[in-house]
């Protein structure tokens, strides 16, 4: 089964004419996914839904690649894109720089995990092995791959990254990027979206001779796709009514569930990421 990065990283942006937002026509739908996962393959794992866009609301659809999670969040803000898909924690961060609003995510979005890996030449067998060793997260910016986890160490082992490390945290910027770093020995520990890590291990794609999870997370809210309030209602709904009504009985949309690891979407509100908020705030990963 194909699964997001989680991260997923993806965003799914309506592009739209210079009219205000009051009046703006829609003619060509901009797709992208924040690189938490090979930006390269994840344009071409997209292709199912962008497919299914452009016959459900009847305008061209082009994937268009982003460099980073903090631009994504930036080009929601600037208005540059309409609907994105984000994690928890850049939904929250686009939250405090626009208006935006949540609309639907996955089923297993409401009880999403991280896990924490480590490698077998390391020793560690358990995530207090990880005080005075080398880690990784991955984006900063990610809330399954650094946010959660970082929040996690602090909370039930007591672990501050910033002091109790060798070193400070390094940051792959992707959750396979993380696992590979943890197999070859660059570090000795990390943190990744789980979901992506059973993908890899079904995939064959992880040597399980040298890595293995020491340790799975606590449940929490993770990604949702997101737009700007200032994006007309009964556009939001449209969008959103395409996901609520995917059907897995329905090959098409069956291979884009698949392509996502669900086996279906529900709504989402704001309410929904307040405690990611607070986690943020606590950590300072999110400013006031």
């Amino acid at each position: 089964m194909r699964v997001i990065p989680t991260f997923v990283v993806l965003i799914l942006a309506f592009g739209c004419s210079s009219q205000s937002s009051t009046d703006e026509t829609f003619k060509t739908i901009r797709v992208t996914g924040i690189p938490d996962e090979n930006p390269t393959q994840l344009a071409r794992e997209y292709q199912p839904m962008v497919d299914l866009l452009e016959a459900s609301l009847g305008v061209s659809v082009t994937y268009v690649p982003v460099t980073d999670y903090g631009a994504a969040v930036q080009a929601l803000a600037a208005g540059k894109v309409d609907f994105a898909w984000l994690g928890g924690f850049t939904h929250v961060q686009s939250r405090t720089m626009t208006d935006v609003v949540p609309l639907v995510m996955r089923d297993i979005d409401r009880n999403f995990h991280s896990v924490f890996i480590a490698s077998k030449q390391s020793g560690i067998a358990d995530v207090a092995g990880i005080k005075g060793s080398t880690f990784a997260f991955g984006s900063k910016s990610s809330t399954s791959g650094h946010l959660m986890p970082r929040h996690f160490l602090h909370k039930d082992y007591g672990l501050d990254v910033d002091t109790d490390l060798k070193g400070a945290p390094v940051f792959s910027g992707a959750h396979d990027a993380t696992v590979k770093m943890v197999e070859s020995g660059k570090v000795d520990a990390g943190a990744l979206n789980k979901q992506v890590w059973d993908r890899l291990l079904a995939e064959g794609k992880v040597d399980t001779e040298k890595v293995s999870v020491i340790w799975e997370t606590p449940a929490y809210v993770d990604y949702v796709w997101t737009a700007r309030a200032a994006i007309p209602e009964d556009m939001r709904t449209k969008f959103s009514d395409t996901f609520l009504t995917l059907d897995a009985a329905n090959a098409t949309h069956q291979a884009v569930l698949e392509r996502v690891g669900a086996t279906k979407y529900v709504p989402a509100v704001a309410s929904d990421f307040d405690a990611i908020e607070s986690v943020a705030r606590e950590t300072g990963l999110l400013k006031p």
